[in-house]
């Protein structure tokens, strides 16, 4: 039902559109003029049938026509406006974006908003996934559905077009030909941490296990978020924006207090990796992926050598995807703290993950559990 209120002496209406709330002025100070809109609006709203929105009635409710704009157009104003995402983020939505509108041969006037339908991104997320993955098409999914979803905040149009991922098959989670991620053994992270080549590997593999962060996180780690007095690390999620304050392991506090001893001086904005963190904020994640696979995995016969032809697919290419990965680590933390003890509640908040279910029941996870959970996981340095 819609509502009336004053604001600086002029009457304001109120009411919900697809269960978002609307505030529009009258423009008078008169009363009465507040009380005739809304006679009007509850008018139109007993006339029209139960469901989804006409574009008659949304036209009459907002006084406007929905998705009157074009696509490449929205596309522009939905970019310059997500400010908040890292350089890399943005550059992949960017990249995926473009990708769906070069697929309609979207010009500055064709099509509209209004004209991508449901079954058009369908047919374009089916394409995807054929000539990627399942794991990349439910990605371009997800940055479709927030640029309409932006699109029906802004009231462009009255629902997102996006289907649901379970429509499209894409709620199995799983990489190229059907490969599936697991864990590591703790045998394999042993031989891991045994075969890396460097300090920075090291240090991904002891960070990612012992704090199951996603890889660029680690690489972009600066000295700030280490707290060696609190045995603490503070950082913030990039994917999620969850502030998390994980504790700190001893190898993991050992390894950094000598990292930064052969550093000498440095200031708390500074990465902990200062080369490897501004490739990954230049090139974003495949390069590691490649070395972590190259000079990882495949020395420590986890992997099997990639030939010259797989190497040169590239991102499109059907190039089977192997059951471990660096995520695997994260698999794995989350894994092993279940396994020693720790509870659904504290591994989430450890990862970083949400979950609404969880958010339901619990509001706080003690420190006390924390350290823990982290002190029960096992030793991998020897």
């Amino acid at each position: 039902m819609p509502w009336k209120y004053q604001r600086g002496g002029t009457w304001w209406i109120g009411y919900r559109l697809n269960g978002r709330q609307v505030l529009r002025s009258t423009g008078s100070a008169d009363e009465a003029v507040a009380d005739k809109e809304i006679a009007r609006l509850n008018s139109m709203r007993e006339a029209h049938k139960a469901g989804s929105l006409s574009e008659e009635f949304f036209r009459l409710l907002t006084q406007k026509q929905f998705g009157g704009d074009s696509l490449r157009a929205y596309v522009d104003q939905w970019l310059k406006e997500c400010k908040d995402l890292s350089p890399v983020t943005l550059k992949r939505y960017r990249g995926e974006i473009d990708g769906f509108c070069e697929y309609l041969g979207a010009t500055e006037d064709r099509p509209l908003l209004r004209d991508v339908d449901t079954r058009t991104i369908a047919t374009y997320l089916r394409k995807r996934k054929a000539e990627t993955s399942t794991a990349t098409a439910k990605v371009i999914r997800k940055i479709l559905s927030a640029f309409f979803g932006y699109a029906v905040d802004n009231q462009a149009l009255p629902t997102n077009p996006v289907p649901s991922s379970k429509s499209l098959k894409l709620t199995v989670r799983d990489g190229r030909n059907g490969t599936k991620r697991r864990a590591f053994t703790l045998k394999e992270l042993r031989l891991l941490f045994e075969k890396a080549p460097s300090d920075f590997w090291r240090y991904m593999l002891l960070a990612g296990f012992y704090c199951g962060q996603r890889m660029g996180d680690l690489i972009c780690l600066p000295w700030g978020a280490v707290d060696f007095e609190q045995d603490r690390i503070h950082m913030t999620t990039s994917k999620t924006g969850r502030a998390l304050h994980i504790p700190l392991r001893p190898e993991l506090r050992q390894f950094l207090l000598a990292v930064k001893k052969n550093a000498g001086a440095v200031k708390p904005g500074n990465p902990i990796w200062p080369e490897q963190a501004k490739r990954y904020q230049e090139r974003g994640a495949a390069d590691f992926s490649n070395e972590f696979y190259e000079d990882v995995l495949l020395p420590a016969g986890l992997v099997p050598p990639r030939t010259h032809k797989a190497k040169k697919q590239g991102r499109a290419g059907a190039r089977a995807v192997n059951s471990v990965s660096f995520h695997s680590l994260r698999h794995t933390f989350v894994s092993l703290l279940k396994l020693s003890g720790g509870s659904q509640a504290v591994a989430k908040e450890l990862a970083g993950h949400s979950s609404d279910a969880v958010s339901d029941l619990y509001t706080h996870v003690p420190e006390e559990a924390l350290a823990k959970a982290i002190k029960q996981l096992p030793e991998v340095t020897k």
